[in-house]
């Protein structure tokens, strides 16, 4: 098999997103792993809007695409609109994170406010979720690929497990497109932190060794949680076995399941290129097409 180039790496990116996404939602918050185990995605997804997994990746997609950096006012934007015309699966900090946007804070405040107010404890993977764009927008610059992540996920997950997380996860998706390891490319970016977060690091130093039993997927304190869904994606990264069997792993074991699914997704996509997606996952993506035109102009040089 021919190794897959940047343009189908990235493409492979933001659709393995999409169908880790697809592919979790039936077992979304599940306690228990999937009997009988989902092995593709609901046709009905083609008449659906997408889940906020994907719909927030776009949204931050085009953005990067449009602008060529990390606009913490211009993503805000784009999440008010989503929420409004859509809003399907938006987790509670990310509400509200808007609603302190539709009152007139700025995206500087909104995200840090309802952090504070958590006394430091809201960190849910709403970042981790969506930043996998900014690895592709800045593949041939790691620290900027990075800071993008860190910029656009601080705009609704303030808390640095969430910022780190997501450096890291981009840092790797852009490794994985110019060739390189991902995981020493994402443990440089938690590291060039000037306060890195501990869990963050057991998590990514773990994963190519953890039991996939071992990490607290189904766990109540743990579902939702950012470490998690970081540590699950690596873990995904880290399996030899092709996409199709690790990825279906990942969703079938329940927990948060479509999150799990997208983060896994987009670190398996950018690895093995969009060939490696099965085409029946392909065929129940809606607005496949969209998602490889900004693909392809998020890696245009």
């Amino acid at each position: 098999m021919s190794t897959p180039d940047v343009r189908s790496r990235a493409a492979g990116c933001l659709l393995g997103l999409a169908a880790g996404n697809a592919l979790g939602l039936p077992l979304e918050f599940s306690l228990r792993p999937a009997d009988p185990p989902v092995t593709g995605i609901d046709a009905a997804e083609l008449r659906r809007p997408w889940d906020d997994d994907l719909a927030q990746a776009f949204e931050l997609a085009e953005s990067l695409a449009a602008l060529r950096r990390a606009d913490a006012a211009d993503l805000a934007r784009r999440l008010l609109r989503w929420g409004r015309t859509n809003g399907r699966g938006m987790g509670g900090q990310t509400r509200r994170v808007l609603a302190l946007l539709e009152k007139g804070f700025s995206p500087a405040d909104a995200g840090r406010i309802v952090w504070e107010k958590s006394l430091g404890k809201a960190a849910g993977n709403g970042g981790v979720m969506r930043c996998a764009p900014a690895g592709l927008a800045f593949f041939d610059d790691p620290a900027a690929a990075a800071a993008a992540a860190r910029d656009s996920t601080a705009v609704t997950h303030f808390d640095p497990r969430c910022t780190q997380g997501a450096a890291a996860i981009a840092a790797a998706v852009a490794a994985l497109l110019r060739g390189d390891p991902p995981l020493p490319a994402a443990a440089a970016a938690v590291h060039a932190f000037p306060r890195p977060e501990p869990e963050v690091e057991r998590a990514l130093a773990s994963s190519p060794s953890i039991p996939f039993d071992a990490i607290p997927i189904r766990e109540a304190d743990a579902i939702g949680y950012t470490v998690t869904c970081t540590q699950v994606g690596f873990w995904a990264l880290a399996r030899p076995e092709p996409l199709e069997s690790v990825l279906l792993a990942v969703v079938n074991a329940g927990g948060d399941a479509d999150t799990n699914g997208a983060v896994a997704g987009a670190l398996l996509g950018a690895r093995d290129g969009v060939e490696a997606i099965p085409a029946r996952w392909l065929a129940h993506i809606r607005d496949r097409g969209k998602l490889e035109t900004v693909a392809a102009a998020l890696v245009r040089r």
